[in-house]
């Protein structure tokens, strides 16, 4: 076979060729510590759940005040599919289903929108409870980098109950819905409004937050005809309380507070879970006697445990690749190029990861520690029979060149096969296609980058690092290569090879002859 300048083109552009590749890995190294690290692929699922609870409101008027209005609200909302509704006594819950491709942090403003629109429309004593997230805030824990929220489960918090009494509630003509509206219109804090002076525009602020059970009874419920104001204290009794508990929480036997520390969607779950640690022992240090914080559960582990396994993987795969190549073909330079193969794929997979928005989670490091096994494959079959070639007597360009030959069509189609197998994965939608298209991309990835390094990358380093058994030769027919292949596989793999083949030989020959054999 007549060989083109084009075959030594790995020679030409060895240096730059390796430079580039070298350059994507190390770029990949810098990125993998700015890739997110969670526990599972980032997704927001398409649902918002609104709580909707009104006391002991009957059914059909908590439809009709209630759920109705709101439903039809949220209608105008874009990406929206599917509205669901449960309405009971006193209480109503919507669900809203959204298209997958929908930004759900704008959705949800979308959503808080429309209500905001429709709520004066509600009854005064109807409170709406956003399931999406719960922003009770500590501060010292909140204002670290990466921390979303922190929700605070269990414990006692104190409240007031306002306790009328209907014969005075009667004389007074005053309802329990007029004593929610005078708690709404002065418990809170609001602004009287601009003051200007010497060209300064000032905002106040007055707070009417009540503290202490007198000053929740001082409150001005109405004021009669005659000018006297009727006051909680005049109407009902104001007594401290503590909330209802609903969810109890214990730690060793002993009543306790669970902080639910939650990460942001695009932050480092490791290093928002080293943060909040490191605050936590300064928290610790200002407790008083008695009290005890520790952590309960800590995802990060579970991201750092596989990334652990990865590591491993790598370093088992190469350890054992290298042996294997130089046991059977006797080159100390085909498991050093065989052996970069598997962090040279990993390093340049990262920079993939990281254009495509994918984040170091359980799904995409389950990918690379299966691809470990996988990558290495390509470049195996490239090294073997490039010293193949070089121990049949072709020098080293010429045994890259005959290998590159031989097995570039077998090598694309065995490396795209496992890759077809994960490619229905990427269609896939919902939570199931959420989850497992991180692994298939990793995955894909991976192999497509192996394949690259194979029929690149590999070719290149053998040239330098296979040792040269004999001097290059550019003659010599097809039979006569044949023979020293043969000669070659049989002195690497022992005399048991040659009767390999020729038992092949003999039954292809039979098989050959009689072809209803073969269509049988």
């Amino acid at each position: 076979m007549n060989r083109p300048e084009s075959a030594y083109w790995f020679a030409r552009h060895a240096k730059p060729l390796v430079f580039l590749i070298l350059t994507i890995a190390a770029l990949g190294g810098y990125l993998a510590f700015n890739i997110p690290v969670a526990v599972f692929p980032t997704t927001n699922f398409p649902r918002i759940l609104l709580a909707v609870d009104n006391g002991v409101m009957p059914i059909d008027q908590m439809m009709v005040t209630i759920t109705r209005p709101l439903e039809e609200a949220v209608n105008s909302v874009p990406g929206l599919e599917e509205v669901r509704s449960n309405t009971s006594r006193g209480s109503a819950e919507i669900d809203l289903f959204f298209n997958w491709n929908v930004d759900m942090f704008q959705t949800l403003q979308y959503v808080n929108a429309a209500i905001s629109r429709v709520q004066p429309e509600l009854p005064s004593t109807t409170t709406i409870e956003w399931e999406m997230a719960t922003y009770e805030i500590k501060p010292r824990l909140n204002r670290l980098n990466g921390v979303a929220s922190v929700i605070v489960l269990g414990g006692e918090e104190p409240e007031f109950h306002v306790e009328p009494d209907p014969a005075k509630l009667l004389t007074a003509g005053v309802t329990v819905t007029d004593i929610l509206d005078a708690i709404k219109r002065t418990n809170l804090v609001d602004s009287p409004g601009l003051f200007e002076q010497n060209h300064q525009l000032v905002l106040g602020l007055i707070s009417g937050q009540v503290h202490s059970p007198e000053q929740l009874a001082s409150v001005v419920v109405r004021t009669t005809s005659a000018g006297i104001p009727v006051r909680i204290g005049d109407i009902a009794s104001v007594v401290p309380e503590v909330k209802p508990v609903y969810k109890i929480v214990t730690a060793n036997g002993k009543p306790a507070v669970l902080l639910n520390i939650n990460r942001q969607p695009d932050s480092n779950t490791k290093e928002v879970a080293d943060e909040a640690h490191q605050e936590v022992e300064k928290i610790r240090a200002g407790l008083p006697a008695g009290v005890k914080i520790q952590a309960f559960y800590d995802q990060s582990q579970l991201v750092t445990d596989s990334i652990a396994s990865v590591r491993d993987a790598i370093l088992i795969g190469v350890i054992l690749a290298s042996i294997i190549l130089v046991v059977f073909l006797h080159d100390w330079g085909t498991s050093v190029v065989a052996g970069l193969v598997i962090p040279v794929t990993v390093l340049i997979t990262f920079v993939v990861l990281k254009v495509l928005g994918e984040s170091f989670d359980l799904m995409t490091l389950g990918g690379l520690a299966a691809a470990v096994g996988l990558v290495i494959d390509d470049a195996i079959v490239v090294v073997e029979n490039i010293v193949l070639h070089r121990d049949a007597g072709q020098g080293k360009l010429e045994a890259v060149r005959s290998a590159l030959h031989e097995i570039t069509a077998p090598l694309i189609g065995s490396t795209v096969t496992p890759v077809v197998v994960f490619l229905p994965l990427i269609s896939i939608t919902g939570v199931t296609g959420t989850f497992f298209r991180a692994l298939a991309v990793t995955l894909g990835v991976s192999l497509f980058t192996s394949l690259a390094l194979a029929l690149t990358w590999t070719p290149t380093l053998s040239s330098y690092f296979i040792r040269k058994n004999a001097p290059e030769s550019r003659n010599g027919d097809e039979e006569e290569s044949f023979v020293r292949l043969l000669a070659a596989e049989e002195a690497s793999l022992g005399s048991r090879f040659r009767k390999i083949i020729e038992f092949h030989q003999n039954w292809l020959r039979r098989a050959l002859e009689k072809p209803l054999w073969l269509a049988g």
